[in-house]
């Protein structure tokens, strides 16, 4: 009973104090209400602003004046303000006034910057440094952009080398301006005088600088400035590591040391190399072959028993194994590798498991994408065909030769794709031939430079993709360029005025008659050309029919019929007799036998294959003689530089020898000169060959000899490489001559530039030393190439 009582008398208690509580917080409440209601913002006011407009201000706020005071409202203001960015503060206070509140916003303008200044800087110009940061006079102070532009001038510090600068940003107030100040600490120019490379027993110091972007300083310095970049060169340790890895030192361990000169001006790196063991093949398989024998595939293979471990290598195999399948039409075989490291020694165990399935055949050709080129154009450039077995190596010729065309957009980097699509049976795929039209019609007016034919105007037309039976139906179609299009017909129209040469040329070819694999041609022109010893002149005609005997090796036969004028151009005592023997008009009809072949990745900027020339020549009536020139030119890539570029090493020559039928002389306007541009540079065009003994001019001979090289190294991409090459040959008078007796030789530097809005046209400069001449020769250092030169 007691505790019932007691828990009565807390129960009451509790009720009283719930009630007590619940008329508080009711009289709370109206008291707020009453206060809301009472409390009314009489006036806005707007402090601290002083660029800024008190308008612009309150027209960002929705609060207004006789609305009740509500501290929300009030609180997103403030955030409207805010956001309007010109604010480092913004405060609030009320002030009570008869009959309200005044409200007003305290505001604290960010600074505005009304000078920049630069301290320090003795080596990179002020106007160079203020374009490199963000921040500008009349901007606003933003701490944040200050960090920002301190890190930009360390960037643009580096890039010349400074690797020590140090930068600080500080403000000041000068006169009442706000004067911002870089403060820079510029040290000592640092470049890489050597890297070496320490524990590397395995793999020369040559092959491993190969794996790495980051070069010493050495000539030349434009292109190797020894600049040095931590993430690249962190990249490079990575590449360095991965050299060793797919060479067989699977557990190689890589570091590095930087040290310093005592004046800070030399960098050297020392990289270290802990190589451990390399690893060998113990066996190789090859499973599940049944349209090969193991020891075919094994062949095939960069791994072999007994040999290194090459962790590139199993990835290569895999594509070189369904490479050769696809080849046979097997395009759907799969190949699964499986590696096992030995319980005895660094060896592994090798195995190649292949599920050949079915061979594919071709069904259908599909040709998309050409609105103007025909599709019996692209047909005849492929070497595939419907209802014979898929080639993969086909394939990848016929993608080749369509590129080299030029009827496609080259700049695309995709010209011509090639893909599959399942046929009407499982075993039959239709090749799906996607082409992106280019332009190939050219309309040129300009000219240009050659170190052998001078300065020269150009007025042209060119269409590799022409058809003469195109007419246009109106004149909008001849315009828009959708008339004589599309049939794989070359075209060239060209007036080239200049100093040293004037030509006049009008050719149209027909690379396939009909489809087949017959060509004719047809040209006109008419060739001045002013030399030091006489001026020529020839008038003609060719025609040429031709057939490709092989895939890309053609043979031509051209007949020419042509009118020679040579007049001398300086007094008789001082021209050679050579010229006076020939003085006057001469015809000529002849015919040319040709034979070439073409077999490169890129007929504009070749980096692999080779193409070559052969050709005699009989002419009669008044020049009786017998012309052979031979020229051949290989192209291999060393290796490539992702981003970079291919470094291309091309090599090749030329012979030739000329013989009169009549007994006679051979006419100085069909023998053999050497020097100059795209023959033995260093030395002046024709300016290698046998002289005359009394006025000491060259006057050619009857025998051609050159051999040339070139090392070609991107600069920045295709577009700008620098060329190291070497000229050789000689120009003779007759075929007993033949030897490598009186060779001059040159070596020298180049640039070439291949701008993109110049079209196919590349702007050659080029220095040449000579270092083997004779007496007689005409040297010339400097030669430049810019918009071709003669078409002889």
């Amino acid at each position: 009973m007691k505790f019932r009582k007691v828990l009565l008398q807390a129960a009451s208690l509790i009720v009283v104090l719930v009630i007590t509580l619940c008329f508080w917080h009711t009289g709370v409440l109206s008291a707020v209400t009453q206060e809301k209601t009472t409390r009314i913002i009489k006036k806005i006011e707007i402090k601290g602003n002083h660029r800024i407009s008190t308008a612009a201000i309150k027209s960002s706020i929705r609060v207004k004046e006789g609305d009740p005071y509500d501290p929300q409202m009030v609180s997103q203001d403030v955030d409207a303000i805010w956001s309007l960015g010109f604010f480092d503060n913004i405060e609030v206070s009320l002030e009570e006034i008869p009959a309200g509140l005044k409200l007003v916003f305290l505001i604290t303008e960010r600074t505005v910057i009304d000078e920049i200044q630069f301290q320090g800087n003795t080596r990179i110009k002020t106007k160079k440094l203020k374009k490199q940061i963000e921040i500008k006079q009349g901007d606003y102070l933003k701490q944040y952009l200050l960090k920002f532009d301190e890190d930009k001038i360390k960037e643009l510090y580096i890039k010349k080398c400074f690797y020590r600068v140090q930068v600080h940003a500080e403000t000041k107030v000068v006169n009442g301006k706000t004067v911002v100040i870089f403060n820079i600490d510029e040290g000592t120019k640092v470049r890489i005088a050597r890297i070496a490379f320490k524990g590397n027993k395995g793999l020369k110091r040559r092959k491993l600088l190969k794996q790495m972007e980051t070069r010493q300083k050495h000539f030349p310095t434009f292109i190797f400035p020894g600049r040095f970049d931590q993430r690249k060169f962190q990249s490079d340790i990575d590449k360095v590591k991965e050299f060793y890895m797919n060479n067989g030192w699977l557990d190689v361990d890589v570091g590095w040391e930087i040290a310093y000169s005592d004046d800070d001006s030399k960098m050297y790196i020392t990289i270290h190399i802990k190589e451990g063991e390399r690893y060998y093949v113990e066996s190789l398989q090859v499973n599940g072959a049944a349209l090969f024998t193991e020891e075919e595939l094994k062949q095939k293979l960069k791994l072999q028993e007994g040999g290194p471990f090459f962790l590139d290598a199993v990835e290569k195999d895999t594509y070189q194994i369904r490479l050769t399948y696809g080849e046979q039409g097997y395009i759907t075989t799969a190949v699964k590798e499986k590696h096992t490291f030995s319980s005895e020694g660094a060896k592994v165990n090798v195995s190649f498991t292949i599920d050949e399935k079915d061979r594919h055949y071709i069904e259908k050709i599909k040709i998309t994408g050409n609105d103007k080129t025909r599709d019996n154009v692209i047909r005849r450039q492929l070497t595939f065909y419907p209802g014979e077995k898929l080639d993969t190596e086909k394939i990848r010729d016929s993608q080749r030769r369509l590129a080299n065309t030029g009827y496609f957009d080259m700049e695309s980097g995709m010209p011509a794709g090639i893909n599959f699509e399942q046929g009407s049976e499982p075993n039959k795929q239709n090749i799906l031939v996607e082409v992106k039209e280019g332009r190939t019609g050219m309309l040129r007016f300009g000219g240009g430079y050659g170190a052998n034919v001078g300065a020269f105007g150009d007025v042209s037309y060119t269409d590799r993709n022409f058809d003469v039976t195109d007419l246009p139906k109106s004149l909008n179609d001849f315009v828009q360029g959708n008339a004589f299009r599309g049939a794989g017909e070359i075209l060239t129209l060209r007036f080239s005025p200049g100093f040293y040469r004037t030509e006049i040329m009008a050719s149209l070819t027909n690379p396939s008659v009909f489809d087949s694999p017959y060509s004719a041609g047809i040209s006109l022109f008419d060739y001045l050309r002013w030399y030091r010893e006489y001026q020529q002149q020839i008038i003609g005609s060719r025609v040429s029919g031709g057939r490709e005997i092989q895939r890309d090796f053609f043979v031509r036969l051209s007949p020419e019929f042509d009118i020679i004028d040579i007049n001398r151009r300086d007094d008789k005592e001082d021209t050679p007799q050579d010229v006076l023997d020939v003085e006057g008009s001469h015809l000529k009809a002849g015919v040319t036998l040709s034979a070439n072949i073409i077999r490169i990745d890129n007929i504009f900027m070749p980096a692999r294959g080779y193409d070559g020339e052969s050709s005699v020549e009989v002419a009669g009536l008044d020049v009786d003689i017998v012309k052979y020139k031979f020229q051949t030119t290989k192209y291999n890539t060393l290796f490539e530089i992702p981003k970079w570029g291919k470094h291309v090493v091309a090599y090749g020559g030329s012979f030739g020898v000329v013989e009169s039928t009549s007994g006679s002389e051979v006419p100085i306007f069909e023998r053999f000169f050497a020097g100059g541009y795209g023959s033995i540079r260093g030395f002046e065009y024709r300016g290698v060959s046998p002289i005359d003994e009394k006025t000491d001019d060259q006057i050619g001979g009857n025998v051609l000899l050159l051999l040339n090289a070139e090392y070609l190294v991107p600069i920045y991409r295709d577009i700008i490489r620098a060329a190291v090459f070497v000229d050789s040959g000689k120009a003779d008078k007759s075929v007993s001559d033949i030897s490598f007796d009186h060779f001059r030789l040159s070596t020298g530097l180049g640039l070439r530039l291949s701008i993109p809005f110049l079209g196919r046209s590349t702007i050659s400069l080029d220095y040449g030393i000579p270092v083997m001449k004779e007496d007689g020769d005409e040297t010339q250092s400097f030669s430049f190439n810019f918009g071709g030169g003669s078409s002889f």
